[in-house]
């Protein structure tokens, strides 16, 4: 009886193990990833399709080495570092708009704290390209909120000054960053404002965003895209666009689409429907707050041709990048 029971127990406890090893080995779509309406599957920078997230891992699209991003010297064929510096600096102004902040701290009655950060998924890809920013830029790299984000920030005066000579060589283009920016510079050698109270600043800064309306109103009406707008775009891109790959019913990829969307400001998704002179239409929702969010979906052959020139001469530089090249590949 006693040789039944163990042998019993032995075999339970192999299924046990087999289930494991079968649950480790076996890809599987992500939490939130599949959206059983239209059998899709979304690559977000917070998910990780066709890998299982054991905790406390992350793995990237990065697969076979397909991309290798510690050395985007010879990926970009840049001859040399100014000219690669160049490419960081438009690229990081975009990238700031879509996944940064500018923010000013009340420090004391004589001190008011300005900073600008970038806070990103804790991912190796996301490492690399912070390291560029710090080596081509300045600031300083952190790894915050239980190793989950890793964080650029300008808070010297040295880092700050070398940050705003890069956005007046290559002006911010999203309404809110203008708005951001212009209420920082109010403490940034500017005595009239060194001494102001807790609740003065407070009022200040809740009115920061007064002028938003006014300058979507002047872009919607006109906007002309820079010449840093491509290498901004693909920075912006970073922060904010999605690959997408739609399933068939036989589980093979019948399609592919790329998406991006921006709170408020319509007239930055009409002039990515220029960019790649596509016409397809923009979709109007409203968030949480009920603030317009306006977002495009490209999918077309000829879109995504353009959207693979694009990305050859102005390339991701983050997990974007890795994720940009599994939807490629796959589509």
């Amino acid at each position: 009886t006693h040789t039944h029971t163990y042998i019993i127990y032995i075999i339970i406890l192999v299924f046990i193990e087999l289930y494991f090893i079968i649950s480790y080995l076996l890809p599987l779509p992500s939490e939130g990833s599949q959206d059983k309406s239209t059998n899709s599957f979304l690559f977000d920078i917070n998910k990780g399709v066709m890998f299982i997230k054991p905790k406390n891992k992350t793995y990237s699209f990065n697969i076979n080495n397909e991309v290798k991003s510690t050395d985007y010297y010879k990926y970009l064929n840049i001859d040399n570092k100014d000219e690669f510096k160049d490419y960081i600096e438009q690229f990081f102004v975009g990238l700031l708009e879509g996944d940064g902040c500018i923010t000013v701290d009340y420090i004391s009655l004589r001190k008011k704290r300005v900073r600008f950060f970038i806070a990103l998924n804790n991912l190796e890809e996301n490492r690399i390209m912070i390291d560029y920013l710090v080596e081509y830029i300045g600031g300083r790299k952190a790894i915050e909120r239980d190793n989950k984000y890793v964080i650029w920030y300008a808070s010297s005066r040295t880092d700050i000054k070398k940050t705003l000579t890069i956005l007046d060589k290559y002006p911010l283009l999203t309404s809110s960053k203008i708005c951001q920016l212009e209420f920082a510079k109010l403490f940034i050698n500017n005595n009239k404002y060194i001494g102001l109270s807790k609740l003065d600043f407070k009022i200040l800064r809740d009115n920061k965003y007064k002028i938003q309306d006014e300058i979507i109103n002047g872009f919607n009406n006109k906007f002309e895209l820079p010449s840093y707008y491509p290498t901004w775009l693909s920075g912006f891109i970073e922060a904010e666009g999605h690959f997408k790959l739609i399933k068939s019913p036989t589980n093979g990829i019948s399609t592919s689409q790329f998406i991006i969307g921006q709170n408020r400001d319509k007239y930055i998704l009409k002039s990515i429907l220029y960019y790649f002179e596509s016409s397809s239409r923009l979709t109007l929702t409203h968030n949480k707050s009920g603030i317009d969010y306006y977002k495009i979906h490209l999918s077309n052959a000829t879109v995504r041709t353009k959207l693979f020139d694009h990305f050859n001469k102005y390339p991701l530089l983050g997990y974007k990048n890795s994720q940009y090249y599994y939807w490629k590949n796959n589509h």
